[in-house]
């Protein structure tokens, strides 16, 4: 099945055709509404998963005009998040709204539900409870303190992306911190030792890079 994915931020809309790609799915993946509408029109288009705020032609306005064209699934994925929000994409024919951050396993999901296929193997070997602090893997939970949670979380949510030591202390432990780069390598260890092999990579020069296992 082809998704289409809408997305202007360079960064993120690799991201989530990683995502898409290692369950499986074939990806096309623009940058503006305008290149959103056309592979539409042009390629065979199974779900659309767009965001709002996409230059030339926003995301509400790109749904509009599919949904005049076929019957086609469309998510919208923003960081759009108040109620009305929600009731205005709705209203527009947008079939499910997610808003950012968001974590994979959630959007995986979404999609494969959108697609009729929720029955397929969603691989996602870590599965983060946010309002418990708690991450499961394998469906074992890790047994991390709070920091060693926010580490991993930060790290999860910039999967494929080199972070520096800095970067990370300052997501981490805030402006405001008064450790140096030995306290990220210290906790790299921890969470090296808790994961096991494959997650996170050094990138030599640069810092770290978080991955998860290929199945």
């Amino acid at each position: 099945m082809r998704i289409l994915l809408g997305e202007d931020e360079d960064t993120m809309r690799e991201l989530v055709k990683k995502f898409f790609e290692k369950e499986g799915y074939s990806v096309t993946a623009v940058a503006n509404g305008e290149a959103a509408l056309e592979a539409f029109y042009t390629e065979k288009i199974d779900l659309a998963v767009l965001d709002w705020m996409m230059p030339k032609m926003n995301g509400l306005e790109v749904a509009q005009k599919m949904k005049q064209e076929r019957n086609i699934k469309i998510l919208m994925l923003t960081a759009k998040d108040l109620p009305e929000d929600e009731v205005q994409a709705l209203m527009a024919g947008v079939d499910d709204f997610l808003t950012k951050p968001f974590h994979a396993q959630v959007l995986l999901i979404r999609v494969a539900k959108l697609l009729g296929v929720i029955q397929q193997n969603i691989w996602q070997p870590l599965v983060f409870l946010p309002n418990e602090k708690r991450v499961l893997l394998n469906d074992k939970e890790l047994n991390l303190t709070k920091r060693e949670y926010d580490m991993l979380q930060y790290l999860y949510q910039n999967q494929g992306i080199a972070l520096t030591r800095e970067q990370i202390l300052l997501s981490v432990w805030g402006l405001d911190h008064e450790n140096d780069e030995r306290t990220v390598d210290s906790f790299i260890r921890i969470l090296r030792d808790k994961l096991g092999k494959g997650f996170i990579q050094t990138v030599y020069g640069i810092g770290y890079r978080f991955e998860l296992p290929q199945k």
